[in-house]
């Protein structure tokens, strides 16, 4: 009886001690690849597209240009200040070179007349600049809420997401808690079914009551694009 039943516990012991060795998706509920940077360029007021500057799909870069609105007689009163503050620069050269010649009180008039030009066409400055919506990272054109002549009120007006780097987003088990620090490599399989491996950057510090799991975020270079933002993972111990 016992000769018949050694090879199956053999068997079963050879099994049992091979598991382990194998690497181990985890059940984390919830893994996720998201772009690195995903922003809404939105405008705080109420104000006329004059021009859109990019298309659907275009890669733009931090600083650039991507929406003009219409400054009506904006420009023109900046002209204006701009005059106001070179004739005020004039007058404070003349009493420069008069020197001691020239009453101090209108020495100071002159003075504090040409610190007020200077700050309105400080503030002019401010005000057309606030027109032009610049990109606030590199990235790519994913949406434009907004075309030349319709108004902009309060809202968002463009997309742009940067997939240079992908954000992976994890739920993993409270039993695995303290184990993730910041510039840990873990493991993921994409959808794809690649096996990479990505970057700790945040360890929750706390446990999730409800769930009963706490947040991991890793980044995954992406320079070539081959992972794609939105959608799934699992990860690997």
């Amino acid at each position: 009886m016992n000769f018949w039943c050694l090879p199956v516990r053999t068997s079963v012991l050879i099994v049992f001690l091979a598991s382990p060795l194998a690497a181990q998706e985890w059940d984390s509920g919830y893994c996720f690849l998201a772009p690195i940077k995903d922003t809404n360029l939105s405008f705080s007021g109420r104000e006329l597209v004059k021009e859109v500057s990019v298309q659907l799909g275009q890669e733009v870069h931090v600083g650039e240009i991507v929406m003009r609105l219409d400054g009506a007689g904006m420009p023109a009163r900046y002209e204006r200040s701009l005059a106001e503050l070179q004739h005020a620069e004039r007058a404070m050269e003349r009493a420069n070179m008069l020197g001691r010649v020239m009453i101090a009180e209108d020495r100071d008039q002159r003075e504090m007349e040409l610190a007020v030009k200077v700050a309105s066409a400080r503030e002019m400055e401010l005000e057309l600049e606030r027109l032009n919506l610049r990109a606030p990272h590199d990235g790519i054109v994913v949406s434009i809420m907004a075309q030349e002549g319709e108004m902009l009120e309060d809202s968002s007006a463009m997309r742009i997401i940067n997939l240079s780097q992908l954000l992976v987003e994890i739920d993993v088990p409270s039993d695995r808690f303290g184990r993730f620090d910041a510039g840990q490599e873990v493991q993921i399989r994409t959808e794809s079914g690649a096996v990479v491996s990505a970057t700790v950057v945040f360890a929750d510090p706390i446990i999730d009551l409800a769930s009963k799991s706490f947040r991991v975020n890793a980044v995954l270079e992406n320079a070539d694009r081959e992972f794609v933002a939105g959608t799934s993972c699992t990860l690997i111990d």
